[in-house]
C-alpha cells in the first residue's frame, strides 16, 4: 500500500488520507487510531480492573504495568503487543477473563 493516496470529499470528510505501510495513518494532518480517551480503550481498562481480584500477585503486577503502558502508547503497534500481552493473561484466569479478551478484541478491530 506504500505511496497509496486516497481524497474523500463530502459530509463527514477527513480529507487526505495517507499510509506509508507501516505505523499509524496520517488523515487530514491528524493521527487516526485508538487513543486512551477512545472508548475502545476505555472499555479495555474498565474490563482489566474488574479481572484483577482474580490474579495472583504476580499476574497483578504485570496487568498493572500493562495498563499504564496501553493507556500512555501512541504507536498502534506497540498498544497491539501490549492488549495481546494483558489478554494472555485474561486467558489464564478462565471466565473471569473473558470481557478482557472481549474488549481486546474489539480494540484490535477483530
Amino acid at each position: 500500500m506504500s505511496g497509496d493516496c486516497v481524497w474523500q470529499y463530502g459530509a463527514g470528510s477527513l480529507g487526505k488520507a495517507e499510509h506509508t505501510g507501516h505505523g499509524d495513518i496520517v488523515v487530514g494532518g491528524k493521527t487516526v487510531g485508538a487513543t486512551a480517551e477512545g472508548p475502545a480503550v476505555q472499555a479495555l481498562l474498565r474490563a482489566i480492573e474488574n479481572i484483577r481480584p482474580h490474579l495472583d500477585e504476580n499476574d497483578q503486577a504485570e496487568v498493572d504495568a500493562v495498563v499504564e503502558s496501553i493507556a500512555e502508547e501512541t504507536s498502534v503497534e506497540r498498544r497491539r503487543g501490549l492488549v495481546r500481552r494483558v489478554s494472555g493473561i485474561a486467558a489464564l484466569a478462565g471466565e473471569a477473563g473473558l470481557p478482557v479478551i472481549a474488549a481486546a478484541t474489539a480494540l484490535l478491530g477483530g
